[in-house]
């Protein structure tokens, strides 16, 4: 069950699936990234595919012999990121990944860590602090390192941190532009890495969100090679306040196409409230064979 989407927290599982027919389970927004890796541009990604047997929503309960964990999203680190909460021979504990570890400045908060490709909100680390001060662990178990004990002042005093951080991210960021300057896949292409051949045809989806508190208009063209067609040659989406649009594009490749190379990028060029913004995501193609 990983804490989390990066590699060196299940590079072992697909080992453990095919010879010890061990079951993965994950928080729910896992769930893609690990049966589907190739359509993510992520740090930390495990490039093989492995199934997962079950997926938990937030919040959501699950007994393991006479112990009874609570599941919750656990953004910061990554998105794709949870924490779980048990209380082990009468101690509250939280197993926490790499959201937090003991601050070696010995100041009274808890370190912690940013990986902007992994898509950082400018509130994720505060959601994650607060799950914490809601339950008040003893003890938290960490991803890497022993666990080590934890107090309310401990907690609070990481959330004022975090608080300031936030400001630093609006201070630092364009007014209303914070969470699209955090995010640098508001506009992302699925897959990510296309595997491709002459003659086939692929759909690919283009993912737009919108960070601002009303509608947002984006017009969106994939930059292809020439010969390729395209079922829609530009996109026009009106995407809801603080909301998500995906729409699905198919390309075709002519069978007597020769690519430039086994790899190449293909971009979306993107203008945004009538404003042109240029070619601002890609994804890769990678020719089979």
């Amino acid at each position: 069950m990983p804490s989390h989407m990066h590699d060196d927290h299940m590079n072992g599982f697909p080992h453990l699936k095919r010879h010890l027919g061990a079951k993965v389970w994950c928080y729910e927004n896992m769930l893609d990234v690990f049966q589907n890796p190739r359509g993510y541009n992520l740090g930390c990604i495990l490039g093989e595919p492995f199934q997962v047997d079950r997926a938990f929503k937030d919040g959501e309960r699950f007994r393991w012999e006479e112990f009874d964990f609570e599941i919750k999203h656990s953004p910061g680190h990554t998105e794709y990121q949870m924490a779980l909460f048990v209380t082990i021979d009468g101690k509250k504990a939280a197993f926490t990944g790499d959201a937090f570890f003991p601050n070696p400045r010995n100041d009274g908060t808890l370190r912690h860590n940013l990986i902007f490709r992994n898509h950082v909100e400018n509130d994720s680390h505060l959601k994650s602090i607060r799950n914490l001060i809601d339950r008040e662990p003893e003890v938290i178990c960490p991803g890497h390192g022993t666990p080590y004990p934890v107090d309310r002042s401990i907690l609070l005093a990481t959330e004022q941190k975090f608080r300031r951080q936030q400001q630093l991210f609006f201070d630092l960021l364009p007014e209303r532009e914070t969470d699209f300057g955090l995010d640098p896949s508001w506009v992302r292409l699925y897959p990510y890495q296309l595997l491709a051949a002459p003659g086939e045809r692929h759909t690919i989806q283009v993912h737009v969100r919108n960070y601002y508190a009303e509608p947002m208009k984006a017009e969106i063209a994939l930059t292809l090679p020439s010969e390729w067609t395209v079922s829609e040659e530009a996109l026009t989406v009106e995407v809801p306040p603080r909301g998500q649009v995906t729409r699905n594009v198919t390309v075709a490749i002519p069978r007597d196409w020769v690519a430039p190379g086994p790899r190449f990028a293909i971009a979306a060029d993107v203008v945004r409230n009538g404003k042109y913004l240029g070619q601002i995501t890609e994804a890769v193609v990678d020719m089979k064979g």
